[in-house]
């Protein structure tokens, strides 16, 4: 019962059984009860750790013994969140799992993702608040989405390493929203009766939703009381219009989430932390009002003209505006690559300011994504390493590009791996660079290798300690010379260095690169990331790679019988 619910809403879209089309109209300005309450975003602010409206833990592991734990935190003490979790494969950042989660004011959402006994990743968590569906504890994670071609463990790895982005759909306050008053209308057609109170007011009702998912006495109600399971089974339903989003329980998003990640080895005795990359959406220098960005939890296809394209970049999903990334059109296969689900969206380029018109149209989402990769961009990731093997250390370095998948995605159809071809959105195309300015990923620094897509990179420069090394009469002049041709593998790529026999700290598999630097074992490091100029060519005055990521260290102490590790945050060269 657990794994059915999940399973079958990647699978329903599939399979194409049973599955009807919907219409969608779910990026919806709140007008609130006068123009004093607008959804009122205008500008994107990026920072590691902070407090925002979406947030991506840039990475998970649970491999050779790995387990991560995520604590995510709504320090909104007033509303609810209405909050989409999804957890995406290293590989090719293919969906491997996700759902909603329904977080009270204040509330603690805790989770384990470990490896399961079908050498799958799976998700435990003994939390009280209300998730859609129902439960979530216990499933493993879904290999619909993944390279059809891989099968028994070699598919199961494919989840147990990627990243996680999480969003603020949509604030639930404590009370009801009138929907029938004679403020100002919005669309739709609300707000034209007579009433006491403008439509987009509260009233003095309590808001059904809102109490089915505050906590009484550290439960939440959610599915066990009639009036809760009525309220969450409603949101079965696609808001047409912003009096429905009302009728759901929703207000336009405000900032509040922020989480911690940590990375466990209990059998080594070990473990590394981090805190989550905040998104938040600022009216000038405060966080803002988004739209609301609801989409059921189900495997309904989105279907209308342009509908899913008015909500996403991802080519993948897009049915218009994808190319083969050299500026022609995408001739690998027919569009889209995959028809959209509901439970695909939001993502990170679904459109959260404040519009000029509703919907969206078909390019919003592409500037939205090449918002967030610019403040992403980074022209060099630097960190340390520390691999002395009197001490028995290792050092991985961890490359996370959670913006990608929306400029460049792999098509899977294709009858032979050799056939394999990647589907790009048109960013920097049609209007995007004037805006913009920026391209980050088309086929002159991206190729396929195995199934995976690859980034290029200008090459990797190491440093000792000393700057030099004295060894006899001769000294070794560091930095040793760049290595040419340094590729980014994967969605997550994860660079180990110096580990005879394969050791490493991450144990990580599915994008790992083996790096040696010789007699050099611990010094810094730079991977210059320069990425392509404004004319969508790679030179050395480009405007870099949209990276995020960290260093992971551990070492023992053989007098104590002890591990020891330690995560550090890469330094950036942002443009």
């Amino acid at each position: 019962m657990k794994n059915s619910s999940l399973v079958l809403g990647v699978l329903a879209f599939v399979s194409g059984l049973g599955v009807t089309g919907v219409a969608s109209a779910n990026v919806l300005r709140d007008f609130g009860a006068s123009t004093t309450s607008p959804t009122d975003t205008n500008s994107t602010e990026v920072s590691v750790g902070g407090i925002g409206h979406s947030l991506i833990v840039p990475y998970y592991n649970v491999q050779a013994g790995n387990a991560t734990l995520i604590n995510l935190v709504n320090t909104d003490t007033v509303n609810g969140k209405a909050v989409k979790v999804r957890f995406r494969g290293a590989s090719n950042s293919d969906d491997v799992f996700d759902f909603q989660l329904y977080m009270s004011p204040g509330d603690v959402w805790t989770a384990n993702v470990s490896r399961g006994a079908d050498g799958r990743a799976v998700l435990t968590s003994t939390d009280k608040s209300c998730t859609i569906p129902q439960s979530v504890s216990g499933t493993s994670f879904v290999t619909a989405r993944l390279n059809p071609r891989l099968t028994g463990d070699a598919l199961a790895a494919e989840t147990r390493e990627g990243y996680v982005e999480i969003f603020n759909m949509a604030d639930i306050p404590p009370l009801a929203i009138n929907l029938a008053g004679a403020g100002p209308a919005a669309p739709g057609g609300q707000g034209t009766g007579p009433g006491a109170a403008p439509f987009g007011a509260a009233l003095a009702t309590a808001n059904a939703l809102f109490t089915t998912i505050k906590h009484v006495g550290g439960v939440a109600p959610c599915f066990s009381t009639t009036a809760g399971a009525a309220a969450l089974n409603a949101l079965q339903n696609d808001p047409a219009d912003l009096g429905a989003a009302y009728a759901l329980g929703f207000r336009a998003a405000t900032t509040g989430l922020m989480a911690n990640w940590t990375i466990i080895n209990v059998p080594k005795s070990g473990a590394s932390s981090g805190e989550a990359i905040t998104i938040e959406q600022r009216n000038g220098a405060a966080a803002g009002r988004t739209n609301i960005i609801f989409f059921p939890q189900t495997g309904a296809l989105v279907t209308g003209v342009f509908v899913i394209d008015q909500y996403t970049a991802d080519p993948s999903l897009r049915t218009t505006s994808v190319q083969n990334g050299s500026g022609g059109l995408y001739t690998g296969g027919t569009i889209p690559v995959i028809p959209a689900a509901n439970f695909d969206l939001p993502d990170l380029s679904t459109p959260t300011d404040l519009l000029a018109f509703y919907p969206p149209n078909t390019s919003t989402p592409l500037l939205r994504a090449g918002t967030l990769s610019s403040r992403l961009a980074t022209k060099n990731v630097i960190n340390e390493y520390i691999t002395d093997p009197t001490i028995g250390a290792f050092t991985d370095w961890v490359f996370s590009m959670p913006t990608r998948r929306y400029s460049v995605a792999l098509d899977y159809r294709p009858a032979a791996p050799a056939a394999f071809t990647a589907a790009y959105s048109n960013l920097g195309q049609n209007g995007v660079t004037a805006t913009t300015g920026k391209n980050y990923f088309n086929a002159t620094n991206t190729t396929i290798n195995g199934g995976q897509l690859c980034v290029s990179t200008s090459g990797l420069t190491f440093y000792d300690r000393e700057e030099t090394t004295l060894v006899g009469n001769n000294f070794v002049i560091s930095p040793n010379p760049p290595a040419a041709g340094f590729r980014l593998c994967g969605e997550v790529s994860v660079l180990t260095f110096n580990a005879p026999g394969g050791q490493s700290v991450l144990g990580a598999e599915i994008a790992r690169t083996d790096f040696g630097t010789g007699t050099i074992r611990d010094g810094w490091a730079n991977v210059a990331t320069t990425g392509l100029n404004t004319g969508n060519v790679p030179i050395a005055t480009g405007h870099g790679l949209p990276i995020i990521g960290k260093a992971f260290t551990r070492a023992g102490n053989g007098t104590v019988s002890a591990n020891f590790g330690a995560a550090w945050e890469h330094r950036y060269t942002r443009p």
